[in-house]
């Protein structure tokens, strides 16, 4: 017995589970921590669920009240509007002042004509019947004209007329009987004496019933200002409510409310109102907290079925998880006593001791690997700077282990700061071999440079696609202007070296101030961005992304097609100085925006448009393609590289390509034409003029122009005009009419010329270039 007792795990000696004591805890533990959760989360879900459900039934029942009153008042209303307008008729109020009004057959068949009207109109109306006191008589929709003591509703006109009230609705006795709700009023309507006369108008109770709320568990009642029970659902039984709720929904000031409070059952009840302020009816509906509940038990039961499920499965879970999360501690074991490791497997020892005392058989190996580190250290250290510069890191405690283990400093302030080395020209006679030395001994600079300073808590310094990266970290309490003020002052005294002892030009990008190491990242990426404002900023200059981001200029971005179309055509005639001066203006309009992005994009269609224009004038593209422009051009980084690029590589090849083409007879012909032109924009020059000077006929001389020019012969002379003209506007202070006489035009024709070409007249365009 003993025997099989000992197979119980709970209940084995403690000699014999020693080596599983953490195995039985993880099984309680897992167990625990399954059930307990699931319980709460349970517990809770019901809480707010039946809240919820609760909550739904309210607004449920509200809106039920609100669209049966809105239906009812509509019905009510309708016919007190017929009852008034009937009335007010001329023809009843006179039926009480005309004599022997009995007698008028004509006038009784107008009243029921009009009563037929009324009838036919509204479905709802059953009965219409006039009454007269003085001659004793009633005017009957359903019986016509008819002595009062024969009326078979004599008795509910007594009883009207015997009571205070001169218009409203009651249940009368005799058409109450027959399921009819009567609207009464005393006539005439404006007489301030008593009342000779009543009209009523009767009503089946039962087309009310349609407009209750259809479901099960709520009871609708419609009560008057009197408290008089006018519609309900429980066939006039006040059980459900009491004196107490009425007076309560009475004294309440708000016209709608939702209260719960005790039916006479001494049942717990929800009462939802809603009070018509003008005739102080009250709309009432009522859900007896059984049926909530009852509406509830379902989910209640299923939310319970859930959680014994969930529970179920969590501790069959936590039995599965927990063989299997201590599986590699068996194997651990198993392979422990394979190797016959005396002083580690004891019979006392637990799993953990047995473990704890395996690893410490790891730590001479560990020692090893620390000493062996400790050579790799700043490699490694690089490398992690590296990752977190990159943004290739996950915020953990491996993170945080390696920061610390670097000596890197996790709470301070950071900025980066990038250094890039040589302008074209300086990249154009540095070789490849030398930029390593180069950035080793920018450095070596910087670092002398910080040890002479107390400012900085410390640098790291790393080297990434040419650029040296430098880390500064602050302590926390140093504002961002003394950072700032600090890093300029550094940044101008490292360029100026460079720039002594290397005699190479330096851009510096520094970005903005982060609280933590995490922000070094963002701070990278800002210095990187800084150093491409450099495009329209000069070569040599300290770029701080705090101040660029603040001076961007917002607005429309226009592309100066004229400035290039204009080198395109001084490019075709082969002007290069012309060309030159235009580029100039280009680059003056795109430098405007202030863009890197605009900028570089506006030199990239340029080129395109070179390219283009060159393959059209018939040179191979491979030719073209072969020199890698685009290449060229993005390996730039200042306005002032790519002009000079531009004018030193670019348009000599463009001319270099195009002397292919340029000396065949036709070519050299256009060639002298466009000359001629140039030097006599002044005179009146045709077409027949041009043709004549270079032995062709105008027509021949029309085609080879538009060839190799692109444009037709008079249009290129009107721009040449323009050209001209502009630039008298421009560099001199030349009257309109010397500028039209300059270019052989009238000063009337000069401005029609201007408003063709550049759509302003010519003395606009002065007013806006000077």
């Amino acid at each position: 017995m003993v025997n099989w007792l000992r197979k119980i795990p709970l209940l084995r000696t403690n000699q014999n589970r020693n080596h599983k004591s953490y195995y039985y805890r993880l099984i309680w533990i897992g167990c625990l921590s399954a059930c307990i959760p699931i319980i709460l989360i349970g517990g809770v879900y019901y809480y707010v669920f039946n809240s919820s459900l609760t909550e739904d039934i309210n607004n449920d029942t509200r809106s039920s009240l609100i669209l049966f009153k809105e239906r009812v008042e509509r019905l009510m209303e309708e016919i007190e509007l017929e009852s008034h307008q009937i009335a007010t008729d001329p023809l009843i109020h006179d039926s009480f002042t005309l004599n022997q009004f009995n007698n008028r057959i004509m006038n009784h068949l107008e009243i029921l004509e009009k009563f037929k009207v009324k009838k036919t109109e509204n479905s709802f109306i059953d009965e219409i019947y006039y009454y007269n006191t003085e001659y004793n008589f009633a005017l009957s929709n359903e019986y016509g004209f008819i002595k009062g003591g024969s009326f078979k509703y004599i008795k509910d006109v007594e009883k009207v007329m015997d009571e205070q009230p001169k218009v409203g609705w009651k249940y009368l006795p005799v058409a109450d009987d027959e399921g009819y709700i009567s609207y009464f009023r005393k006539l005439p309507v404006l007489h301030t004496t008593s009342s000779q006369g009543l009209l009523v108008i009767q009503v089946k109770k039962e087309l009310f019933q349609d407009y209750f709320p259809s479901q099960e568990h709520i009871t609708s009642l419609v009560l008057d200002s009197q408290n008089n029970m006018l519609f309900d659902q429980i066939n006039g039984e006040k059980h459900l409510y009491t004196e107490s709720v009425l007076n309560k929904i009475k004294e309440s000031k708000s016209n709608q409310g939702t209260f719960y409070a005790d039916n006479q059952n001494g049942n717990e009840t929800l009462y939802v109102y809603d009070i018509v302020p003008r005739f102080d009816r009250i709309y009432l509906s009522m859900v007896q907290k059984s049926s909530i509940t009852e509406l509830t038990q379902f989910f209640r039961w299923m939310i319970l079925s859930s959680v014994l499920f969930f529970l179920g499965v969590g501790i069959l879970l936590t039995f599965y998880t927990t063989r299997r999360a201590y599986s590699p501690i068996k194997q651990l074991l198993n392979y422990t006593k394979s190797l016959n490791e005396e002083s580690v497997m004891n019979d006392q020892k637990n799993e953990i001791n047995i473990i704890r005392d395996s690893l410490s058989n790891l730590n001479k190996e560990k020692q090893k690997l620390r000493n062996y580190q400790e050579q790799i250290e700043p490699t490694l250290k690089e490398w992690f700077f590296q990752q977190i510069l990159d943004g290739n890191f996950t915020i953990n405690n491996q993170f945080y282990r390696q920061c610390k283990q670097y000596n890197i400093p996790i709470k301070k302030q950071y900025v980066a700061m990038v250094i890039n080395l040589g302008s074209y020209e300086d990249k154009m006679r540095i070789e490849d071999g030398d930029k390593p030395i180069l950035l080793y001994a920018v450095r070596n600079i910087l670092m002398e440079l910080i040890d002479n300073e107390q400012c900085y808590d410390g640098i790291d310094l790393n080297n990434a696609e040419n650029n040296l990266i430098a880390i500064f970290h602050f302590e926390e309490d140093l504002i961002n202007d003394e950072i700032k003020e600090k890093l300029h002052q550094t940044a101008a005294q490292l360029r100026d070296v460079i720039r002594k002892y290397l005699s190479i030009n330096t851009s510096i990008g520094v970005g903005n101030v982060y609280k933590g190491v995490i922000g070094v990242s963002h701070s990278y990426k800002e210095a990187l961005e800084a150093l491409k404002y450099r495009l329209y900023k000069n070569i040599d200059s300290i770029l701080f992304i705090d101040d660029l981001e603040f001076s961007k200029k917002k607005g429309m971005f226009f592309y100066p097609r004229e400035f290039e179309t204009r080198v395109l055509d001084s490019l075709k005639v082969g002007d290069i100085d012309q060309a030159e001066k235009t580029l100039d203006e280009f680059i003056k309009a795109t430098a405007s925006f202030e863009s890197y992005n605009s900028i570089y994009q506006c030199f990239h269609l340029l080129l395109s448009s070179i390219i283009l224009s060159l393959e059209k004038k018939g040179n191979s593209v491979m030719d073209i393609f072969e020199a890698d422009l685009f290449g060229e051009l993005k390996s730039l980084h200042t306005i002032d590289e790519i002009n000079k690029w531009f004018k030193e590589q670019l348009f000599p090849l463009y001319q270099r390509l195009n002397d292919d083409t340029e000396f065949s007879p036709g070519t050299l012909s256009v060639k002298q034409v466009c000359q001629y032109i140039k030097e006599n924009i002044s005179e009146d020059i045709t077409l027949s003029q041009c043709a004549d000077m270079v032995n062709l006929t105008p027509s021949y001389l029309s085609r080879l122009f538009k060839k190799e020019v692109g444009i037709n012969f008079r249009d290129f002379v009107l721009k040449r005009k323009v050209e001209k003209a502009k630039s008298l506007c421009i560099e001199s202070d030349t009257r309109v009419c010397e500028i039209a006489e300059a270019i052989g035009y009238s000063e009337r024709n000069l401005n029609r010329l201007f408003q063709r070409y550049v759509k302003m007249t010519i003395s606009q365009y002065k007013k806006e270039h000077r």
